[in-house]
């Protein structure tokens, strides 16, 4: 769809202002850029009707394939927030964007799970800075912020340290 090259072009998430994705989606899809939207379909009961509606599969994301200069474009679009980027990588494989195409074929059996690691759950840290490698906490989470809670008995007091959701893995408590 886009008028760049097809060669430099990869899947990047962007992050929306609230309940905007499908909007972001019109204006990016009239600017000629490659876009998606996952949407998932459901039955809506309100007091005095039932409704089937279609609503994004991930709230304030959207899927668009870019180059650098249609990157920018995106980014300069009315409802775009920013680029997302996980452990450094900004680009989402193909292969993932390819599965999500195909799911929309059923959009009413759509819903997300959660990945990250519950409140209150051991992990160790696998990701991140190499020195927290290894370290075992609790989860804690606080305004929205995840962290890793490292309980020192002996003061009564614990260090907090935040962690990204990717770089930890549940423990297994055998």
């Amino acid at each position: 769809m886009s008028t760049s090259s097809d060669d430099n072009r990869v899947w990047r998430v962007f992050y929306t202002r609230a309940r905007a994705e499908k909007k972001c989606e019109t204006r990016l899809d009239e600017r000629r850029i490659d876009v998606m939207v996952p949407k998932k379909t459901e039955v809506r009961q309100w007091s005095d009707r039932t409704k089937e509606v279609t609503e994004p599969l991930f709230r304030n994301y959207l899927f668009a394939r870019v180059d650098e200069k249609d990157r920018l474009r995106v980014l300069r679009t009315n409802g775009i927030v920013r680029c997302v980027h996980f452990d450094g990588e900004p680009a989402l494989r193909e292969e993932t964007v390819d599965r999500l195409q195909k799911a929309q074929a059923v959009p009413e059996r759509l819903s997300t799970v959660d990945l990250r690691p519950a409140v209150g759950e051991t992990v160790t840290i696998t990701g991140g800075p190499e020195r927290l490698q290894g370290l075992t906490g609790k989860v804690l989470q606080h305004r929205g912020q995840t962290y890793l809670l490292v309980q020192v008995q002996a003061v009564r007091q614990a260090v907090k340290i935040e962690v990204a959701a990717d770089w930890v893995q549940a423990t297994s408590n055998t």
